[in-house]
C-alpha cells in the first residue's frame, strides 16, 4: 500500500509527530505498569526455554486454550480477531515506514499479502459482530463488560473498515502499486463502488483516519483492560513449566521470619503480571465449583482485586519503597472466607485462556493466614495438629497404621527389602475402613500379577498435601522430609499411590527436597499391567459405570485415559460418560485443597451438586467409580445425603478389578 503524503518531506513529519504522540503515550504507561508489576518478589521463570517457546507457538499464537470445549465458536471469533490484528499490524507498520520514510516493509507489497490481508479484515469484522450479539444479547453471567469493551471493538471495527475503503478507493483511483494485482477481493468489490475523481479523497480520508485510529489506539490500550492484547504474549512465556500439582517451595523456611503473601510486594512480578492480563472473560469463573455452589469464592475477583490494589497503590510503592499498602491484600478485597472456599481443584487454571495461576495466589495469602495469623478454619487447624501429633489428619494411633494389611500379610519394606515398588497407601487408606477396602484390592491385583511390593505400615507419614494447600508450609517440609528419609532409609526408587494427593505430592512436590522417584498411580499401573498381560480380567455381570475424574489425577496431572481403559478392559461393563463434566471439564468432589477437613457452611455442599450431575446424565449407570479416596468418600456422602443410595453406588476402580480377576 502507498501513503498518500509520498514520504518524509510530503507530509511525512507530521506523521511522525502524530506517532511519537500515540507510541510515546503507549510506552510511558507500559514503563508504569512494568515498575509497578518489579514491586513483586523475584521469581525464576526462564527454565524450559523451549517449552515457553512451543507454548508461544501453541497457545499464543495458535489460540489453543481458546478453542477447547465448550467455547469453540466464541473461541473462534476470538482467535480469528486476534490473528486478523496481527496480520493488520504487519501492514500498519508498512503503512507507517511508508507514510513517514516512503518504503515498504518486505513483502508487504505482494499479492499474496493483500489478499491475507483483506480476508482477515472481514473475518474480523464478522467477529466483531458475533462479539457485539453475543455481549449485548447472550452475554455469559460472569463476563464483565463495560464500556472499556466497546470501545475497543469499535477501534478494530474502524481499523477494519478504513483498511477496506482506503483500498478499494485506492484500486479505483489507481493509487495503490502493482504489486496489489490481481486486486483483493474486498477492495475490488469497493473499488467497483467508488469513483472518478472522488476515490481519491475518499483514499487519502481513509488512510489519515486508519492511521491516526491506530496511533488512538496505541495511547489507549494500556489503560483499558484489552492490555492482554500485550500482556498474554510474556504471560504465556513465563508461564509455570513445572508440573500444575505442585506449589512454589519456601526455601531455608528455618530462617524466615515472614510467610505467604499479605501485601502487593509479597507476591511475585509473574503473579502481578496475571492482573495485567485477565481479559475478565469469566470462564474461570463460570468453571469454578465453589462459586457455582454459592460460596464467596470467585477466582476472576482474587485475580482482579490483586490487580487493583496494585494499581491504587503502585505509584505510592514507587515513589516511597519503603511504603506499604494501607492493608493486607487479603483483608483489602478477598475477604478470608473466600480463600477458605477453594478446593484447589484447577477448574480455573485449566479454563484460561491466558494461563494465569490463580492457586499459587490463594495458597500464598492462606499461608500468610496460617502460619502468619493462626486464623485457620478450626477444623483444619485440628487436621494440622493431628498431622503434626500423629501423622495423619484423622489423629488416629501411628503404630495402627498397618493394621488394615496383617491379615493379608502384606509384607513391609524391613521384611522385604528387595522389593520393587513401595505401595504409598496414604492416610485414608490406612484409617478409613471404606478406603482400606480398596487398599485390600490394590493388593489383591498386585499380587495376581506378580508385582513385587511393600509397604511401610507404621513408618509411613502423612504425604503433607493437606498442610501444604491450607498454608501450613512448615509442616508439610517436615511430613516430606520425614517420608524422603524413611524412602532413602530403604533405598525406595519405585512408589505406587491409590491416592492422586500422595501421587501427585510425592511426583511433584518431593523433588524439591530432593526426593526424586519413579511414581505412578494404581489406574496406571493397573492399566499396564493390563496391556501387557500380565493381569487377567474376567467377566462378570454387565453393568453400566459412570467414571469420576478426580481433580488431582485428571487436571493437575492429565491422567484421564488410564483410568478408562482399564474400565473399557472389565468384559461387562460399559463406561458412561458424565456429560458435559468429564476430563479437564470435571467437576470437583470438593475435598481438595484441604477442604476435606472443612465443614461447607455456605451454599449447597460441592459433593451433592456432583452427585446431581451424575444422576442428571440418564444413562443407567448403577455405579460411579473413580481412582481417589477423597472422591470415593465425598460420594458416599453425596449419594447418602440425597438417599439415593439404590439408584447409584460409588466405588474405586480397583474393585471393580480386584472383584473379576481370574488370575
Amino acid at each position: 500500500m502507498i501513503a498518500p503524503t509520498g514520504g518524509f518531506y510530503n507530509g511525512g513529519a507530521v506523521l511522525l509527530v502524530l506517532a511519537f504522540l500515540g507510541f510515546g503515550a503507549f510506552f510511558w504507561r507500559a514503563w508504569r505498569l512494568y515498575g509497578y508489576m518489579r514491586l513483586g518478589r523475584d521469581e525464576g521463570r526462564i527454565d524450559h526455554p523451549w517449552r515457553r517457546v512451543r507454548d508461544e507457538l501453541v497457545v499464543y499464537l495458535g489460540q489453543r486454550k481458546l478453542l477447547k470445549r465448550p467455547y469453540y465458536i466464541r473461541g473462534l471469533a476470538h482467535a480469528l480477531i486476534f490473528w486478523g490484528f496481527l496480520v493488520i499490524t504487519i501492514g500498519t507498520i508498512d503503512l507507517l515506514a511508508n507514510g513517514i520514510f516512503g518504503f515498504h516493509v518486505p513483502g508487504t507489497g505482494s499479492a499474496l499479502f493483500a489478499w491475507t490481508i483483506d480476508i482477515f479484515a472481514v473475518l474480523v469484522l464478522a467477529s466483531i459482530a458475533i462479539a457485539l450479539v453475543r455481549r449485548m444479547f447472550f452475554r455469559p453471567p460472569r463476563m464483565h463488560v463495560a464500556l472499556d469493551g466497546y470501545v475497543i471493538l469499535g477501534l478494530i471495527a474502524i481499523l477494519m473498515v478504513t483498511l477496506l475503503v482506503f483500498e478499494g478507493a485506492g484500486l479505483s483511483a489507481g493509487l495503490l502499486e502493482k504489486g496489489y494485482t490481481p486486486p483483493p477481493i474486498a477492495g475490488a468489490v469497493l473499488g467497483a463502488i467508488f469513483k472518478g475523481e472522488v476515490s481519491a479523497v475518499i483514499f487519502y480520508y481513509a488512510w489519515w483516519l486508519h492511521v491516526v485510529t491506530v496511533l488512538a489506539f496505541a495511547a489507549y490500550l494500556p489503560q483499558s483492560k484489552h492490555l492482554h492484547i500485550v500482556t498474554t504474549l510474556p504471560n504465556v512465556f513465563f508461564r509455570k513449566q513445572t508440573p500444575r500439582g505442585a506449589l512454589s517451595l519456601i526455601e531455608d523456611i528455618e530462617n524466615k521470619e515472614t510467610f505467604g503473601a499479605a501485601s502487593i510486594r509479597d507476591f511475585s512480578w509473574k503473579q502481578l503480571l496475571d492482573g495485567y492480563t485477565c481479559t475478565e472473560c469469566g470462564r474461570c469463573s463460570d468453571n469454578c465449583p465453589a462459586l457455582a455452589t454459592g460460596k464467596p469464592l470467585d477466582p476472576q475477583k482474587i485475580v482482579l482485586d490483586i490487580r487493583d490494589q496494585l494499581l491504587r497503590d503502585g505509584s505510592k510503592l514507587l515513589a516511597d519503597p519503603k511504603a506499604d499498602t494501607v492493608t493486607p491484600a487479603h483483608f483489602t478485597e478477598s475477604k478470608p472466607e473466600e480463600l477458605w472456599a477453594c478446593t484447589t481443584c484447577a477448574a480455573c487454571v485449566e479454563a484460561c485462556p491466558v494461563t494465569i495461576e490463580h492457586i499459587d495466589k490463594i495458597v500464598d495469602m492462606r499461608r500468610h493466614l496460617t502460619l502468619m495469623e493462626g486464623s485457620a478454619p478450626p477444623e483444619a487447624q485440628r487436621a494440622m495438629t493431628n498431622i503434626e501429633r500423629a501423622g495423619n489428619p484423622w489423629g488416629e494411633p501411628r503404630e495402627t497404621r498397618g493394621d488394615w494389611a496383617k491379615e493379608l500379610g502384606v509384607p513391609t519394606f524391613a521384611d522385604k527389602p528387595d522389593a520393587e515398588y513401595l505401595y504409598f497407601v496414604g492416610c485414608a487408606a490406612s484409617f478409613d475402613r471404606r478406603n482400606q477396602k480398596v487398599a485390600r484390592a490394590l493388593v489383591q491385583v498386585l499380587r495376581a500379577a506378580g508385582v513385587s511390593f511393600a509397604i511401610l505400615a507404621s513408618e509411613e507419614t502423612c504425604n503433607g498435601d493437606p498442610a501444604r494447600r491450607i498454608g501450613n508450609e512448615y509442616l508439610w517440609q517436615i511430613q516430606a522430609q520425614q517420608n524422603i528419609d524413611t524412602f532413602k532409609k530403604y533405598g525406595v526408587r519405585k512408589v505406587i499411590a491409590s491416592c492422586p494427593h500422595c501421587f501427585n505430592t510425592i511426583a511433584n512436590e518431593y523433588p524439591q527436597l530432593g526426593g526424586n522417584y519413579e511414581v505412578i498411580h494404581a489406574l496406571q499401573l493397573v492399566d499396564r499391567l493390563i496391556t501387557e498381560g500380565k493381569l487377567k480380567v474376567g467377566r462378570g455381570m454387565a453393568e453400566a459405570v459412570a467414571y469420576h475424574d478426580p481433580c488431582y489425577l485428571g487436571r493437575h496431572n492429565g491422567v484421564y485415559d488410564q483410568p478408562r481403559a482399564v474400565l473399557d478392559a472389565i468384559p461387562g461393563v460399559q463406561r458412561v460418560e458424565i456429560e458435559p463434566h468429564n476430563r479437564e471439564r470435571g467437576f470437583c468432589c470438593g475435598a481438595g485443597g484441604g477442604r476435606m477437613w472443612m465443614e461447607e457452611k455456605i451454599g449447597q455442599r460441592v459433593n451433592h451438586r456432583r452427585v446431581e450431575q451424575i444422576l442428571a446424565i440418564k444413562s443407567g449407570a448403577t455405579k460411579v467409580a473413580s481412582g481417589c479416596p477423597f472422591c470415593l468418600i465425598m460420594l458416599e456422602e453425596g449419594v447418602g445425603a440425597k438417599g439415593v443410595q439404590e439408584q447409584i453406588r460409588p466405588v474405586d476402580v480397583l474393585e471393580l478389578v480386584a472383584g473379576r480377576l481370574e488370575n
